[in-house]
C-alpha cells in the first residue's frame, strides 16, 4: 500500500514537472526569441587563418512581435567575424528557408560580412503567379511584404510580420547576445534602419523583394539572384519605370542561361537599366561565363552563367541554394563569381570596390 501512494506520489510531481515545464516553454515561444539547433547564445566566432566559417551560424526564431505570433516563423540564420562589417540581409525564394542558402551565406561571413538570413512570409504562390500582367500588382505585394502597408486581396502581411519589423526584432535580439558585435548600429534609436550599410541580397522572389528595397531605400547594395521574376513579354513591374532610391551601379543580378525563368528576368534587368552595364565589349545583353568572374576592369551588372551538370528544371535555384553544384575539392563552382559580387561592397578587409 505504501509502495502504491509513493508511485502516485511520484506521478503527481512527473505531472506537475511537465506542467511547469510546457508553462516555460509556451511563454518563450510565444513571446521571446528563441535560439535553437543547440549552439551557444553569441553567434560570434573568430576564425583562424585557415578556417573556413562553416557552422558557425547562431539559428534563432522570433516567438511573437506586438503579441502577434508570426507565420512563417522558420529559423533565421546569423553570423559575424568582425564587429565592423556591413550587413547582408539575405531574403530567401517562394517557400524557401535560409537554412537552404548557408554555402552562399558562409561566402559572406569570411569576406567580412554581418550576416542575417531572415525568414518572411514567402508562402502561397510565386509573386509572378500572382501579379501576372498587373503591373501595379508587384509593387503592392513587395510592399505589403516589406512594412506591412497596402494590404489587398494578394497579400496581407501585417505591420508586425513585415520584413522590416522581423528585421528589427532580431536586430534586437543579437544585439543582446552579443553586445560587442556591432549589430546595434544596424537600427537607430528611433527605430529607422541604417539602409546604407546593408548590401540586402535574395532569391527568385526574395530578390525581386531586394531590387524593390533597393528602389525604394538607399542600401548599400543589391543582389539579385534568379531575379527579378517580374516581366511578362512587354509588361514589367511599375514600380520600375522610375529612378529608384539607388543607383543601378550598386546593383548586380544573375541568372543560369537554362533557367525556365530567364525570359522574365531578363526582361526586368532590362527595366532596371542592368544590362549592357559595365559588360565587355560594350553590348546590349547580359554578360556571359560558365562560372568564371568577370576579368579586372570589367564591372557588369547583369550576369547568365552555365553552371556545369544538373539540368533546366533546377537551373532557377543553383546559382545560390545549397544545391548548387560542387568542384573536386568539394567548394562551389560559383564561389568565385559570388565573391566578386560580394567585393562589389567596401567591407573591412576589403577597403573598395575593386575587381
Amino acid at each position: 500500500m505504501r509502495a502504491h501512494h509513493r508511485l502516485l506520489v511520484v506521478a503527481v510531481l512527473v505531472l506537475v514537472a511537465i506542467g511547469l515545464a510546457s508553462l516555460v516553454g509556451a511563454n518563450v515561444l510565444g513571446g521571446q526569441r528563441v535560439a535553437e539547433g543547440g549552439r551557444p547564445g553569441l553567434p560570434h566566432r573568430t576564425l583562424g587563418p585557415e578556417e573556413t566559417p562553416h557552422d558557425v551560424f547562431h539559428r534563432f526564431r522570433l516567438g511573437s512581435i506586438d503579441g502577434e505570433r508570426l507565420s512563417p516563423n522558420r529559423n533565421d540564420f546569423a553570423a559575424r567575424t568582425t564587429p565592423d562589417g556591413p550587413l547582408l540581409l539575405f531574403l530567401p525564394a517562394t517557400r524557401s528557408k535560409p537554412a537552404e542558402y548557408q554555402r552562399f551565406l558562409t561566402t559572406a561571413l569570411g569576406d567580412g560580412y554581418h550576416v542575417l538570413g531572415l525568414d518572411y512570409w514567402n508562402l502561397g504562390k510565386t509573386l509572378s503567379a500572382t501579379c501576372e500582367a498587373d503591373a501595379r500588382c508587384y509593387g503592392q505585394v513587395q510592399r505589403n511584404r516589406f512594412d506591412g502597408t497596402r494590404s489587398s486581396e494578394y497579400s496581407s502581411v501585417t505591420p508586425a510580420g513585415s520584413i522590416v519589423s522581423r528585421f528589427r526584432d532580431a536586430v534586437a535580439h543579437l544585439d543582446e547576445v552579443d553586445p560587442d558585435g556591432g549589430w546595434g548600429r544596424f537600427v537607430q534609436a528611433d527605430e529607422d534602419i541604417t539602409w546604407g550599410d546593408i548590401v540586402v541580397a535574395g532569391h527568385s522572389q526574395g530578390g525581386g523583394e531586394a531590387a524593390y528595397i533597393a528602389h525604394i531605400r538607399p542600401v548599400l547594395g543589391a543582389l539579385m539572384f534568379a531575379a527579378p521574376v517580374e516581366s511578362v513579354g512587354p509588361v514589367h513591374a511599375a514600380w520600375m519605370d522610375r529612378p529608384g532610391r539607388t543607383p543601378a551601379t550598386r546593383m548586380y543580378a544573375l541568372d543560369d542561361v537554362r533557367d525556365s525563368y530567364r525570359p522574365r528576368i531578363t526582361g526586368s534587368w532590362t527595366a532596371l537599366g542592368l544590362e549592357g552595364r559595365g559588360g565587355a565589349g560594350g553590348t546590349g545583353g547580359p554578360w556571359r561565363t560558365r562560372t568564371a568572374p568577370p576579368r579586372p576592369g570589367a564591372d557588369p551588372h547583369a550576369i547568365l552563367t552555365r553552371l556545369p551538370g544538373g539540368d533546366a528544371r533546377h537551373a532557377h535555384s543553383r546559382v545560390v541554394k545549397d544545391t548548387t553544384p560542387l568542384d573536386e575539392h568539394g567548394d562551389p563552382h560559383m564561389l568565385a563569381l559570388w565573391q566578386w559580387l560580394l567585393h562589389r561592397f567596401p567591407t573591412p578587409d576589403v577597403p573598395s570596390a575593386r575587381s
